[in-house]
């Protein structure tokens, strides 16, 4: 059988050089005395904290000047770890075979070569299955006199890291239920349904999305292909191009008919104002400038002889006429042209609107085709959706296949609760609100003077369903720490450390409790009892000297990690 004990250990001070050396023997060890306060429960924290696993001392108690050194004895071989804060250092025999600061990595590992056992858990921040720390090992053999009477398996701090029912499955390894392998299965298996649950989700995301695309498409104009719409659009754009082609070259003849029209009136205007002058005019010496005596004008002869020439007629009058009748005509000519232009402008306005038309029946299209094109991506997107979960099922299955391999855990767990039952009746603690409650992975509750019992019973249960399905993991030390510190009467007091004494298919038993003398009569089981007197004194100068050399090695070795 694997297993394991303490053979001894070292508490150091290094700052008030003062220390405690306890030797233990394999077997049944109580750490007993009169008074509270002697250390006991100081003394027994500091066992399991020496190899990585943390608890919560005393106020008073400063565990970060402390140099501890615990020496185990693993199948024969001896070993020694020292600690000193998050320092850490293991030698078999007098080799160093280990110095680190890392407890979840190197120092899990190193332990778990020399117990050759090992807990693998899901670490709940990463998801990945992990080497868990040395607590998880030694958790169903501590008790805690502060925390753990409140709570089964609730002795050891900072493993929250793992999810709670995840680290209580470390149950399964101590029964060799549980390996690495299956854990990682398990772990693959809980991946594999949170996917399933994931892909479920996206699945209705995806029908109620669809659900509005397909509502929306059918709001929607059927429209023919892309090739016909765009060859549709050619014909109002060209009839466009050739109307503003024809407004263009109509608003430029109405610009040179109405630049004509001005110059013809302006020229009959100078024929006008020539005639005025000549009559309102003094007969004067011949001059090139004629001006108005009455409005002031000017009249340059030169430009009426121009004008005169234009027309080739030496009579003002009848000149006029003439000039009034080419403006008519350009009046008419550019009538003509502006209307034409008006109508110009409504085919125009038409056509743009039968263009607008046409783009916004490209714009439905186009519009469709991509809602269709969604539609199809969101249809396919199903299908592989669908296709992953009949996947994933069928590899849960397989995983459900290699797991039933496994020792039965319902053979476990019904020999479990046998054990249980017997204990918590033995301990006379047994109520009818138990029967059905018994369970691996979820304690009973208790309350007063029977919790101690109830989780008594559980762990003691525990070991007893190990050794009767032999277990191969290793067996390691039950440090139990004040079991009747809620218990008043003396017959239950003597019922507690009686089934503590019946745990003898472990290698040792290390019990601190008071007034031990007061029942040792009614204990048949061979003991080795350690006397503590001294109040608050559980380290002393004497040992720190004694061992001084030692600690000092020890302390300047682990103060160079």
């Amino acid at each position: 059988m694997n297993e394991m004990y303490f053979k001894s250990i070292l508490i150091s001070d290094v700052q008030k050089h003062k220390a405690y050396f306890q030797r233990f023997s394999k077997g049944f060890n109580v750490i007993t005395s009169i008074d509270n306060h002697v250390g006991k429960s100081s003394l027994l924290k500091s066992l399991y904290y020496t190899l990585g696993a943390e608890v919560e001392y005393d106020a008073i108690w400063d565990k970060n000047s402390k140099l501890y050194e615990v020496n185990i004895c693993v199948n024969g071989q001896d070993y020694r770890v020292a600690r000193f804060q998050k320092n850490f250092a293991i030698f078999r025999g007098d080799d160093l075979i280990l110095l680190t600061r890392s407890v979840s990595r190197d120092l899990a590992k190193k332990l778990c070569e020399i117990l050759g056992f090992s807990v693998y858990l899901p670490n709940k921040n990463t998801k990945k299955t992990e080497l868990a720390p040395p607590v998880f090992t030694f958790m169903p053999y501590y008790i805690d006199q502060d925390t753990g009477w409140s709570g089964l398996y609730n002795s050891f701090s900072q493993i929250d890291q793992y999810k709670k029912d995840d680290r209580v499955k470390s149950l399964y390894y101590h029964l060799n239920i549980y390996t690495r392998h299956t854990v990682e299965l398990m772990a693959q298996r809980d991946t594999l349904k949170d996917e399933t649950i994931q892909l479920e989700e996206d699945e209705r995301r995806i029908k109620t999305i669809l659900g509005g695309l397909v509502q929306e498409i059918q709001n929607l104009l059927p429209a023919e292909t892309i090739d016909e719409l765009e060859r549709n659009l050619q014909i109002p754009k060209q009839e466009i191009a050739f109307l503003v082609k024809q407004m263009g070259e109509v608003r430029n003849k109405i610009q040179s008919l109405e630049t004509t029209l001005q110059q013809h009136n302006h020229q009959l205007l100078v024929i006008q104002e020539y005639q005025k002058i000549k009559i309102k005019a003094v007969p004067a010496e011949k001059k090139s400038i004629n001006v108005c005596p009455q409005c002031g004008y000017t009249f340059d002869e030169e430009i009426y002889n121009i004008v005169r020439s234009n027309y080739n007629m030496r009579n003002e009058e009848y000149m006029c006429q003439q000039i009034q009748l080419i403006i008519e005509s350009i009046n008419e000519e550019l009538d003509d042209y502006k209307k034409q232009y008006i109508d110009l402008m409504a085919m125009l306005k038409e056509k743009e609107q039968a263009f607008d038309e046409s783009q916004e029946a490209y714009e439905v299209y186009t519009r469709q085709r991509g809602l269709k094109d969604s539609v199809n991506h969101f249809n396919q997107q199903l299908g592989e959706n669908e296709f992953r979960k009949t996947e994933i099922a069928k590899d849960i299955k397989q995983i459900g296949k290699e797991l039933s391999k496994l020792p039965n855990k319902k053979e476990v767990e019904e020999k479990y609760i046998e054990y249980v039952r017997l204990n918590i009746i033995h301990l006379d603690a047994w109520t009818p609100s138990y029967e059905d409650n018994i369970k691996l992975l979820k304690p009973i509750k208790a309350q007063g003077t029977l919790e101690n019992k109830i989780i008594l019973a559980q762990v003691v249960g525990l070991f007893q369903t190990m050794e009767y399905f032999k277990s191969s993991a290793i067996r390691l030390p039950f440090v139990v720490d004040s079991p009747r510190a809620k218990e008043a009467s003396l017959s239950s007091s003597k019922e507690i450390l009686k089934l503590i004494f019946e745990v003898d298919m472990l290698p040792q038993v290390i019990l601190a409790t008071m007034d031990y003398n007061d029942f040792a009569d009614e204990i048949t089981t061979a003991t080795d009892t350690i006397f503590l007197k001294e109040k608050r004194s559980l380290l002393n100068a004497d040992s720190y000297l004694t061992n001084q050399v030692h600690i000092e090695d020890l302390l300047e070795l682990l103060k160079d990690v």
